[in-house]
């Protein structure tokens, strides 16, 4: 059989890569594990039924405030069954309609191994089918990287792959990580009654260069208020099981008792076994496969996107970077990588959004910063939904006007922040922007007004007499 494209992984990246390559005409095919598979990581056991079990912690905590808009709300009782049940039935939904979409469009899914045989031919192994293509797209994603001190068996530590299967509340838990996945999940157990500690080796929450340190302290100090223990600059240093429960010790002298424990740190990607080293497609020492900006490898016609291409694992940094690849196979060269115009969104007691530059980073890159800061505090939106915490922080270069970055923290952060992503995409400056309408009474707004605070300067609030 031969086609124009093989898509090794119809994970989130590989399935858009195939839908765009469609629509422009290529004759597409997809290489995926398993039917229990399509969809990837993201949608099976990462982002899609996470942020169904984080709305529910939302719509719980937006529970505890209905008193304030006349609503009395007596009674509630909490049942993980039916939050897996509904969950998983988003899940499968999803996918199935995956499946359906490809196969009414014509689109084959190979299912079992892809492996590379040469530049121009991949075999399917558990189908023993091989396929002629005249150009390759890897988009086989991570998987969970274990801690060699903390393995994973599914019943009492778990990893973000098995923590899927827990059918009822623990008491307590201990979460190991204070990353997007660590504070995600902190969140969750929490609204839902369970006592978390949550141990983070380094001195904040969300210890990435590309998250402003106020970004963390906002997101620390609500965590701890709503009862989740953090602690910083700590990691386990042993356990023991005693009667059903894990007694874990903590490098800060203490011990804690608790039911289970949650590993969310580290995923390595999947580029063991699929034959890279056979056709030349060259990889890092980490195992990430090296590419260029139009996301190309070594060997000219075998391409990769998402997971395996940088430890910027996001699902939609996959999906564009699957189009750049098809794109750059149809001949075109306007788009390109650009990791500064990825959004980074981080979903937890706050939405945590981000996009191109910090501060300190634009500072580091040699730039003369302009920061705009606007509090949701004052904004009239975000006070009738009781949802007034949080902040939109915008960073500029003063001798261009151009917008170097964008971070917000608050309600919606992970909606708002593309308005900036897109300005920066189009080269748009602060003026522009300055300028621009913006509706009443809106969140948006204060991006607006971040815009004035750096382009017209900041309003002084003079005490007279």
């Amino acid at each position: 059989m031969e086609f124009d494209l093989v898509i090794v992984g119809a994970g989130s990246g590989g399935y858009e890569a195939g839908l765009y390559a469609y629509r422009r005409g290529m004759k597409v095919a997809f290489v995926e594990l398993s039917p229990e598979t399509v969809g990837g990581s993201c949608l099976n056991r990462g982002c899609i039924p996470s942020k169904y079990m984080r709305h529910g912690a939302y719509l719980l905590e937006k529970l505890s405030k209905a008193q304030n808009y006349g609503i009395k709300v007596e009674g509630i009782s909490l049942d993980l069954r039916t939050l897996a049940e509904g969950r998983d039935q988003v899940v499968l939904t999803i996918r199935e309609n995956f499946k359906k979409f490809a196969q009414k469009l014509g689109i084959p899914i190979f299912y079992g191994r892809g492996i590379l045989k040469d530049k121009n031919t991949v075999y399917v192994e558990g189908s023993d089918i091989t396929l002629k293509t005249r150009y390759i797209l890897l988009a086989t994603g991570s998987s969970c990287a274990d801690l060699k001190d903390l393995p994973a068996d599914g019943k009492k530590i778990f990893n973000t792959d098995q923590i899927w299967s827990l059918r009822e509340f623990p008491r307590r838990m201990l979460i190991v990580g204070g990353g997007a996945v660590g504070v995600e999940f902190a969140y969750i157990f929490r609204m839902y009654g369970v006592d978390v500690v949550l141990v983070e080796l380094l001195d904040r929450l969300l210890p990435s260069p590309d998250i402003p340190e106020e970004s963390s302290r906002y997101l620390a100090r609500k965590l701890k208020r709503l009862g989740v223990d953090v602690r910083l600059k700590a990691k386990v240093t042993g356990y023991s099981e005693e009667d059903g429960r894990l007694k874990v010790s903590i490098s800060d002298g203490s011990t804690v008792e608790v039911d289970c424990i949650l590993v969310g740190v580290g995923r390595k990607p999947n580029t063991e076994g699929i034959g890279l080293e056979e056709v030349g497609v060259e990889k890092d020492s980490r195992g990430f496969v090296k590419v260029n900006e139009y996301c190309q490898t070594s060997v000219e016609n075998i391409y990769a996107c998402g997971d395996i291409t940088s430890p910027l694992m996001l699902a939609h940094k996959s999906m564009y970077e699957g189009k750049v690849a098809v794109s750059h196979m149809l001949g075109e060269r306007e788009n390109v990588r650009n990791d500064k115009l990825m959004p980074k969104i981080i979903y937890s007691a706050y939405e945590v959004a981000s996009v191109g530059l910090t501060e300190d980073q634009a500072e580091d890159e040699g730039y003369d910063c302009a920061v705009g800061v606007v509090s949701f505090m004052s904004n009239p939106k975000a006070m009738d939904d009781g949802e007034d915490e949080g902040f939109v922080r915008l960073v500029v270069d003063k001798q261009t006007g151009n917008i170097l970055g964008c971070h917000i923290v608050g309600p919606h952060a992970g909606e708002l922040i593309h308005q900036v992503v897109h300005l920066m995409k189009a080269n748009l400056r602060a003026d522009f922007l300055a300028s621009s309408i913006f509706s009443h009474p809106s969140l948006s707004e204060s991006i607006v007004q971040c815009a004035m605070e750096v382009h017209y300067g900041p309003i002084s609030w003079v005490k007279k007499g």
